[in-house]
């Protein structure tokens, strides 16, 4: 789930922009062509000077050039100066000392690629909220309520004395609750927005300049959408509101989140950095994956602490790619509903999936979207969601504002993936814990297995002669296929399913 919150750009600095292009090409013709172009509003005449992965407070793409295009719109020029040139192994810094159009004056760095092309400049990052420092200094350390991966925090909300638990998701791109704790609260609506869902759009209020506090670090100016119905547990979602603030670590390990500056940073862990987009406020991963063996489909998928699965592939993937009728085995059927929009789901296994440069990861399980009527016009910007159960074989470094993230394997990444039997879903702890993680599609029983019961033996074996071999869990599923199976929980007690 996210919603699209859309920021007023501060009226300051346009003028920096001209300085970038006058040090890249050197030229005055192009001076006087830039300066044109910043007195026409027109970002089509400057499109050509701006790198690939050029970034505006972590916003890339579509989101890098509506934010660019505001403050073409609202910034006068009058003169720029290149005055220091250092190569990194990123490219060139370049120092520039800009005048406004009111005679004031000011320094930033522009980053220009290795064609002289413009990656970021750090004065239009700061007008979108990101304060880039020379060092990244530790701001908080924050703990978190890890449930199978999921995040919760305990956050006060302006004065209401209760804490609340919220989901941090960065499937969404900002904070929200529901209508009703909004009244109990006394947020104030603002404005009101379009908000995307899996499967569609809808339309949500926004309450503007909140106060947050999570532990001891306090955060102001905060946007809060207010959803009529969250339809998940806990108080709300707390999205991308530190990552857009601060380089956010995420050890699931010591189940602790430390934030940083943005600056300086050396990660830590043997792993691997991955680039990231963000087109439109929540963050893009590259992947790959193979439903069978040898036949692989690159997408883009939202990289979604929020979501409790492993993997969903959206309509138009699936759609485009036609995975239902690729050798795809369907072992569940269930239905998502997000905000009234009901999709059909098919839960099984893919050959593998790859994160960009990250191992591939076998045996994957996915989740592919049919078709509905609510559904097949949805166009979400993207190829499908990856979820808490896979990144949290990881502990992870998001860094917005070199659009990266830092995967380092952590203690449940040796354990076997995932699984399914009949249509319940099994999967480990970071703790080591075998754990019954739900159901897909049909409801719990009073005598059956609940969602989040401790397994201590599946048919013949103990959970750790699964662990440490994971074909037994296959043999029981090929088993599960022809008999029932028996499910030893604590206290020796036995449930068929």
């Amino acid at each position: 789930m996210r919603y699209i919150q859309t920021k007023q750009a501060f009226l300051f600095g346009l003028s920096i922009l001209s300085g970038v292009y006058c040090h890249a090409q050197s030229g005055t013709a192009f001076t006087k062509n830039l300066l044109q172009t910043f007195r026409q509003k027109d970002t089509t005449l400057i499109v050509a000077e701006l790198a690939p992965n050029f970034s505006i407070a972590g916003h890339t793409d579509a989101g890098a050039k509506f934010r660019l295009n505001q403050i073409i719109k609202n910034y006068p020029v009058s003169k720029i100066e290149a005055i220091t040139e250092k190569k990194t192994v990123k490219g060139t810094i370049v120092g520039l000392n800009l005048t406004s159009g009111t005679d004031k004056h000011l320094n930033t760095e522009a980053l220009l690629d290795q064609s002289g092309k413009l990656v970021r400049l750090s004065l239009f990052d700061q007008l979108y909220g990101m304060q880039r420092m020379e060092k990244a200094q530790l701001r908080a350390i924050i703990p978190f309520e890890n449930k199978n991966g999921s995040i919760y925090l305990q956050v006060k909300i302006n004065g209401y004395e209760k804490p609340l638990r919220l989901l941090f998701d960065t499937g969404a791109d900002g904070m929200a609750v529901n209508q009703q704790l909004a009244d109990a609260i006394g947020l104030k609506v603002t404005r009101e927005n379009n908000a995307s869902v899996v499967g569609g759009n809808t339309k949500i209020q926004v309450s503007d300049n909140n106060s947050i506090l999570l532990d001891t670090l306090k955060l102001s100016g905060q946007g809060i959408a207010i959803f009529p119905e969250m339809g998940r547990e806990g108080d709300g979602i707390i999205g991308n509101t530190l990552i857009r603030q601060f380089i956010t670590h995420i050890d699931y390990d010591k189940n602790l989140i430390s934030l940083y500056d943005f600056g300086d940073f050396q990660y830590n862990g043997k792993g691997a950095t991955v680039p990231i987009t963000m087109p439109a406020g929540v963050m893009i991963l590259p992947g790959q994956l193979e439903i069978i063996q040898g036949k692989a489909y690159t997408g883009h998928f939202v990289f979604d602490t929020g979501a409790s699965y492993d993997l969903i592939c959206f309509r138009p993937f699936v759609r485009q790619n036609k995975l239902l009728v690729s050798g795809f085995k369907p072992e569940a059927q269930a239905t998502t509903v997000s905000m009234g929009i009901s999709s059909p789901t098919f839960a099984g296994r893919s050959h593998q999936f790859a994160i960009s440069n990250l191992p591939a990861i076998q045996e994957l399980p996915i989740t592919l979207m049919g078709g509905s009527s609510a559904n097949e016009q949805w166009q979400p910007g993207f190829d499908g969601s990856i979820g808490v159960r896979l990144l949290s074989r990881y502990n992870m470094t998001i860094n917005l504002a070199e659009s990266e993230v830092h995967f380092t394997p952590n203690k449940l990444h040796a354990h076997p993936q995932d699984f399914l039997i009949k249509n319940y879903q099994f999967g480990w702890d970071n703790t080591g814990k075998l754990k019954a993680l739900g159901i897909i599609g049909a409801l719990e029983t009073p005598d059956g297995l609940k969602v989040g019961t401790l397994i201590q033996r599946i048919d013949n074996y103990t959970v750790d002669q699964l662990k440490k071999k994971p074909m037994l869990i296959e043999e029981i599923r090929l088993k599960a296929k022809e008999q029932p199976i028996v499910i030893t929980i604590t206290d020796n007690k036995n449930i068929t399913i």
